[in-house]
């Protein structure tokens, strides 16, 4: 694996005071490309995200969209928030998957903009990313399904991977990594592997880690890439276009994918 130097896109509509966020399209293999979402908020939790029809509005901030985060009680009458914590949301065919604010997962379905929630079993609300708060639960879609990685308690604040039933929000599958998330700078999937970063300076950053689910096998890497600002608060793979999509200190950037074989 190769990545490229940053294509910084732009800065976040609200301005340089608002760092945390993230951004990206819909991660599932095949879908359309057109939608972007983009999440700026306060450090602890959000209730809305933006969504933006093409690459053009997006660069330019016109024609979006933003979506609460609701979901709608008994007898239509009563709406109630549903807010997200942490950045690392991922769109997945055309459903919107984030950490619910008060833990477990939530799913926003773009059509009807209802929001339905899964509790996470045994998950861990205090192991969080090194250089972002609030990162309890990270949800990456790849080439072979929807996952989450979180911890639980009884492994230490170790990475646990799991494969999600995109439908139910059940878990199909957990593998449980020997990486501590809090040594963690983020985490992506790719092809059902798990690859992790940490800092090596505040212009360089490097996948130290690989856990791959197909054979349970865990692999130390030494892939280093530059950064443009210190903290990375998201990091996604999207396999339809082979990009990383950051979001950094209020900005979005982009980094191209160039894969190998591995001696």
């Amino acid at each position: 694996m190769n990545i490229s130097k940053p294509q910084v896109v732009q800065i976040n509509w609200r301005g340089t005071s608002y760092v945390t966020g993230g951004w990206g399209k819909d991660t599932f293999l095949g879908s359309a490309q057109d939608i972007y979402w983009v999440l700026t908020d306060y450090i602890s939790s959000f209730s809305k995200v933006r969504f933006y029809p093409t690459y053009k509005d997006l660069k330019q901030y016109k024609n979006y969209e933003d979506q609460t985060l609701s979901v709608t009680g008994r007898g239509n009458d009563l709406t109630l928030s549903v807010p997200g914590r942490g950045y690392d949301l991922t769109l997945y065919n055309n459903f919107l998957y984030y950490n619910c604010n008060n833990g477990g997962i939530c799913k926003l379905n773009m059509n009807t903009n209802q929001v339905d929630r899964k509790t996470l079993p045994d998950q861990a609300t205090r192991f969080s990313y090194s250089t972002s708060q609030y990162q309890y639960i990270d949800l990456e879609g790849d080439e072979y399904g929807l996952w989450v990685l979180y911890s639980k308690e009884d492994v230490r604040g170790n990475i646990v991977i799991g494969l999600l039933n995109e439908t139910s929000l059940e878990l199909i599958s957990t593998w449980v990594t020997s990486v501590y998330k809090p040594r963690v700078t983020n985490a992506f999937m790719v092809c059902g592997a798990m690859y992790a970063t940490r800092t090596i300076n505040s212009r360089e950053e490097e996948i130290f880690y690989m856990f791959d689910t197909n054979t349970s096998e865990e692999r130390y890497l030494n892939i280093r890439f530059e950064k443009i600002f210190d903290n990375i608060l998201s990091l996604s793979y999207n396999a339809n276009d082979r990009k990383l999509y950051m979001y950094t200190e209020g900005f979005e950037a982009l980094y191209d994918v160039n894969f190998k074989l591995l001696a």
